[in-house]
């Protein structure tokens, strides 16, 4: 969608805001500060495949693809954060033109189910490569070269402000617009003169580039990955709900979606003790709720409430007035 200069300008003071609330923010709010901007980063990612109807149903192969290339890239060569983080962006990109190759004629479910196959298989080569990937134990970053939460929240809050700025400038361009044209129908849109595999190839590119930083940062954090951690369906299941309930082919509803989901993940684990199972237990139900009750997410609850205060103000009695007609009747009027 095309915003008008001053949403623009929200946009991006939001995005700096939020770097800023990483660098002043206490230390014991670095870790929601990092879990809440990898979930923005993870749903803008998705939310670009979606709004070029392109589901995905595996997207924690892009993330995990990164956490490993970030991995090895520091247990292998003793490269610092600085030069991992590119390296899992590029492997991400690479998975990604990969995926627009080999899936060029699948579409819909079709598409959703290769690329949850291309997961499988990498969680698959993960395990058969041991002397690379660690196996099943897994791998590690040196401790030498890990960073305190503080330092991975500001780099988290970067990505992710950099992920929607990277939105917002796609949604004002040809680019997304080819996109809306593709998930009407692939034949609609070349109709219209557009290359949908080209458009695909793009789309890919980018969500996979995105969700492979995530996934870099998340393994240089945690310091620790293997093929049940790197493709978790978890991963996936959040990638997907962050834009349902915040509001699916919007700019901004990834993060909000992704700010409701780290508040509810963090009052469970307050709450009850990190029972195992119950995060999923409420994704799902927040899914199933977020589908029925608010089909548009929170952004278009926004909305609906403010066409609807707007609508009131137009009727309030400021707004009104009143003129007589030549028969003597009074009607009233609304002022523009």
């Amino acid at each position: 969608m095309s915003f008008p200069f001053n949403a623009r300008v929200s946009i991006c003071l939001m995005s700096v805001t939020w770097i800023a609330a990483a660098w002043l923010a206490p230390l014991h709010h670095a870790d929601l500060i990092f879990r809440a901007s990898t979930l923005i980063v993870l749903g803008i990612s998705w939310n670009l495949m979606a709004n070029a109807g392109l589901i995905s149903l595996a997207h924690a192969s892009f993330s995990g693809i990164g956490g490993y290339a970030a991995a090895i890239i520091a247990k292998t060569f003793g490269l610092s954060l600085v030069a991992a983080l590119p390296t899992s962006v590029i492997a991400g990109m690479l998975l990604g033109a990969f995926l627009a190759v080999s899936t060029g004629r699948l579409s819909g479910l079709f598409f959703a189910i290769g690329t949850l196959a291309v997961s499988e298989a990498l969680r698959v080569m993960a395990l058969m490569l041991p002397d690379i990937t660690g196996g099943a134990q897994g791998i590690d970053v040196p401790q030498g070269l890990r960073l305190g939460p503080h330092f991975m929240g500001i780099a988290a809050a970067t990505l992710a402000a950099a992920a929607l700025l990277l939105s917002l400038a796609l949604s004002n361009s040809r680019f997304h617009y080819a996109c809306r044209a593709m998930r009407s129908g692939e034949s609609a849109a070349q109709m219209l003169g557009l290359n949908p595999r080209r458009y695909r190839f793009g789309v890919l590119v980018i969500s996979g580039g995105l969700a492979a930083g995530a996934g870099g940062l998340g393994a240089w954090y945690t310091g620790f990955l293997d093929p049940r951690i790197a493709f978790s369906l978890d991963i996936t299941i959040v990638a997907q709900i962050g834009p349902l309930l915040g509001g699916i082919y919007t700019v901004v509803g990834p993060v909000f979606g992704a700010l409701a989901l780290t508040g509810v993940a963090e009052a469970t684990r307050l709450g009850f003790n990190g029972t195992s199972g119950l995060g999923q237990l409420l994704y799902g139900v927040i899914l199933v709720v977020s589908v029925l009750l608010m089909p548009h997410g929170i952004v278009g609850m926004f909305r609906r409430l403010t066409l609807h205060l707007r609508g009131d103000a137009a009727r309030s009695p400021a707004s009104l007035a009143v003129s007589r007609e030549g028969n003597g009747r009074t009607h009233t009027v609304e002022r523009m």
